[in-house]
């Protein structure tokens, strides 16, 4: 049994599922967390231990069961037995079988289920505690930057053809001969 270092039950609370519950093996590829395969009431089911707080389980299990709900084919969190998605860090899911796309069908299937995933996501609170990409733009910052780059590239390739440059204004000006250009 390994314990998590804050106290509590870790897998022992796996018993909450049900008295028929069973870990069968370790998952590949939970870098962060333990991954299980488990047995709930006699099914395949996922099983996941982790350091996540309540708060980020709950967004978690709440996001999985809104997109089930959805039609998105997506590992729904399992109950406990009075009713709890999540205890002391353990997730218990629906097993999903899949695999790598393999044809470009199955690629056209990836990209169609990323735009159901972000339709059915918009507006979808961002998870306690983390950042969205957003959140580390500075928007004015990124949009003066890009007009510079935009202006420069402009002015260059203008410049290089003889027909006139974009001044610091932004302005087309035939005048006087592009700064990179001229000796």
């Amino acid at each position: 049994m390994r314990f998590r270092e804050d106290g509590v039950r870790g897998w022992d609370a796996l018993d909450q599922w049900g008295e028929d519950v069973a870990r069968i093996e370790p998952l590949a590829g939970g870098g962060v967390n333990e991954v299980w395969s488990v047995r709930v009431n006699e099914k395949l089911a996922v099983a996941r231990l982790g350091r996540r707080s309540d708060a980020d389980l709950g967004w978690e299990t709440e996001l999985l069961r809104h997109l089930n709900r959805e039609g998105l084919t997506v590992p729904v969190p399992i109950p406990t037995r009075d009713g709890r998605y999540f205890l002391d860090g353990l997730v218990v899911m629906t097993y999903v079988e899949c695999g790598p796309p393999e044809t470009e069908a199955d690629w056209r299937r990836v990209a169609e289920t990323f735009r159901q995933l972000h339709r059915l996501t918009h507006g979808w609170p961002q998870r306690p505690g983390w950042r969205s990409s957003v959140d580390f733009l500075d928007l004015d910052t990124a949009r003066e930057s890009t007009s510079v780059r935009c202006r420069q590239r402009v002015s260059f390739d203008v410049g290089r053809f003889g027909h006139g440059w974009l001044d610091e204004s932004g302005a087309l000006s035939t005048a006087t001969p592009h700064p990179a250009t001229s000796a």
